[in-house]
């Protein structure tokens, strides 16, 4: 239940719109009382609430409390309040504390699975029995690959029967006479000794440490390191912890860690003071904007701009996917490209093989392949190793077609971990001698670009654009450009809801970047 009424509001150019409409008279950049039935439901405003469940008073914002209240009009304050919640609401509909043990859900799985299969339940059906012998096929052709495997590398069909394995666990067991069960041995090489839920470890840089049976667990799960010294509990997460300890295996000058006093009060996970430059990892989760402003990355960019610094935004999921492109553009960066190739002993050909052009840029390039009407490359040896393309300038709804002679400039890379020398001048002065420009558009992705190759090809900066949003999606950011309204009222969501409304009721969160500039030539 509500018990906030009023709230107080500071009007922007993107709601004042929803409050006139609702008959306030307001003005952009002052605050104003709003009746809370007024406010609009996605606003991030604190109000006070009381559960309907066990009558605590808390504190959210006014989103929060739209989505805690929207399948029963009821609030809940805790996980065990919305349990409750969720069972008086089935015992009311359906007599039972879980709809899925209902004689209509159970009835509505039977009619379904008859139709489907001809059967009332899946693991009667012939598609059940025959996926399972196929699970059961592949599986055992895994462990006749993974015998093969043992026995080309040491002699036995199991590791753990192998020379090296045993003389492993030998010297555990004579260092440290403490009792292990071979079952834990078997599953942790370097397992020194375990008490009740703790375990020891031995790490591999010959120190030891202590570990919860939970903490294992989860460390396990993320694919993190499991040594508390080298990962201590409470700090980075495991793939900030592996980006560090890149960029500390190729730069062995003084870098500073979560230090919040060069852009105070915000923090740079990674900073090379040398340099002038900085990284930071975003998280997906924690940065999309459940947890972050829409400007959270860009005032980040701007305040290490404003310090001469260069802002590095490494995300999860490049991270995770696009790991190549990711770790050749943080060595080009400190100056550590290992691959130098001279732009004068390339060749230059317009290339109109697409397949070696989408190839080359989803390996090369981190927003991947373009459509494009004119690919210029360099050759080195019959290899592509730079590549620069051009289409007709794209113009936003509404305005005014492009003329003939208006261009932009989609792509440009070069071949992974290479430095080409002089790549873009020359590819980009073939293009402006051999075609007919009247202008030439280019953008430059702040999260790890400050336009100076642009500038040194003679484009002029004409201005910055306002953060781009996606929706993230499996771990994955997705471009807006699918989830327009059109299309989801088309797939039969409600026309009265906007975008964000839409995706929002779905548990799909947007997810700012840091903009781009626009550079003019």
């Amino acid at each position: 239940m509500l018990v906030t009424k009023i709230v107080k509001l500071k009007m922007n150019s993107k709601t004042i719109s929803h409050y006139i409409k609702k008959g306030y008279v307001v003005n952009v950049n002052k605050e104003y009382n709003i009746n809370i039935k007024d406010v609009t439901k996605g606003s991030k405003v604190e109000i006070v609430a009381k559960c309907d469940i066990c009558g605590k008073i808390k504190t959210i914002t006014y989103k929060e409390y739209n989505r805690n209240i929207k399948n029963y009009n009821i609030f809940s304050c805790s996980n065990k309040c919305a349990t409750i919640k969720n069972e008086k609401t089935s015992l009311k509909k359906y007599n039972v504390k879980h709809y899925s043990k209902s004689k209509d859900f159970i009835k509505k799985v039977k009619k379904t699975n008859l139709k489907k299969y001809g059967v009332e339940y899946y693991t009667q059906s012939e598609k059940y029995k025959k996926n399972i012998k196929n699970k059961n096929i592949n599986y055992s052709n895994r462990n006749i690959k993974k015998k093969e495997t043992f026995l080309k590398k040491y002699g036995v069909d199991d590791y753990h029967k192998s020379k090296d394995y045993l003389n492993k666990k030998e010297e555990i067991i004579k260092k440290y006479k403490n009792t292990i069960t071979n079952k834990l041995l078997n599953k942790y090489d370097n397992l020194i000794s375990t008490n009740n839920s703790t375990y020891k470890f031995l790490c591999n840089k010959n120190h030891e440490f202590n570990i919860s049976r939970e903490l294992l667990k989860n460390r396990k799960k993320i694919n993190t390191k499991i040594c508390t010294i080298c990962n201590p509990i409470n700090s980075k997460s495991g793939m900030e912890i592996q980006l560090l300890d890149f960029i500390k295996e190729h730069y062995s000058k003084e870098i500073l860690i979560s230090n919040r006093k060069i852009i105070t009060p915000l923090e740079l996970d990674i900073y090379l003071p040398d340099l002038n430059l900085a990284f930071e990892f975003n998280g997906l989760y924690w940065h999309s904007e459940e947890h972050k402003t829409n400007n959270y990355h860009l005032n980040k960019t701007e305040e290490c701009e404003n310090q001469g610094i260069q802002l590095i935004h490494i995300w999860e999921d490049n991270w995770n996917y696009k790991q190549d492109i990711v770790k050749s553009m943080i060595l080009n960066k400190l100056g550590k490209t290992p691959n130098k190739i001279y732009g004068r002993k390339t060749k230059i050909e317009e290339v109109v093989d697409n397949k070696l052009i989408r190839n080359f840029l989803e390996t090369n390039h981190l927003q991947g392949f373009v459509g494009s009407k004119i690919k210029l490359g360099l050759f080195y040896n019959d290899e592509l190793v730079s590549l620069m393309t051009f289409g007709k300038r794209r113009v936003a709804m509404g305005k005014k077609k492009t003329n003939k002679d208006e261009w932009e400039l989609l792509r440009f890379c070069n071949k992974l971990n290479t430095n080409v020398l002089g790549s873009a001048s020359k590819l980009f002065k073939y293009f402006v001698n051999n075609y007919n420009t009247k202008e030439i558009t280019t953008y430059a992705d702040r999260s790890h670009s400050n336009g100076g190759l642009y500038k040194q090809l003679g484009f002029k900066f004409q201005n910055k654009t306002q953060p781009n949003y996606y929706y993230i999606i499996d771990g994955i950011r997705h471009h807006r450009f699918n989830f327009r309204k059109d299309k989801l009222v088309k797939e039969g969501f409600s026309k009265e809801k906007t975008e964000h409304e839409i995706m929002i009721e779905r548990n799909i969160f947007r997810i700012y970047d840091s903009g781009n500039l626009k550079f003019i030539f």
